[in-house]
């Protein structure tokens, strides 16, 4: 069975998810923009028997915020963690894997919402690594 291993930027944080994904879903609420600062929330809705915390459990903190619409990070780099806000499915943060996933976006949620940034102009530029030092990849 196919083990795929997550955690956070500083390492505190762990998962395993057990057997394979279908894909990534990424939401384009106004909501998961400003949770994430981006284009929306990247997350793979994984079955919550297939998910276990590894290291760290109790370093995550979660934002109840006045919405209802709970934010977990780690409290010490402050990554997006995966949070288990239903009674079958864990939503784990696609970007916290350390391994490839091998699949794609397989769906778009709230398109409605998209920022009208949210899409690529006509000269777009693409890199394929860091230009300067830092070995980031």
């Amino acid at each position: 069975m196919t083990i795929r291993t997550g955690s956070c930027l500083c390492g505190a944080r762990a998962y395993e998810i057990d057997g394979d994904l279908d894909g990534v879903w990424v939401c384009h609420c106004s909501l998961c923009r400003k949770a994430s600062g981006s284009v929306g929330n990247a997350i793979l809705i994984v079955p919550l028997d297939r998910f276990r915390w590894v290291k760290g459990a109790d370093h995550g903190v979660t934002f109840a915020l006045p919405s209802g619409y709970p934010v977990t990070r780690c409290r010490t780099c402050g990554t997006p963690l995966p949070a288990e806000t239903d009674e079958t499915n864990v939503y784990v943060t696609a970007g916290t894997l350390d391994v490839p996933l091998g699949k794609g976006v397989r769906t778009h949620l709230f398109c409605a919402s998209r920022a009208d940034w949210d899409r690529d102009e006509a000269d777009v530029r693409y890199f394929e690594a860091r230009s300067t030092g830092g070995g980031v990849s």
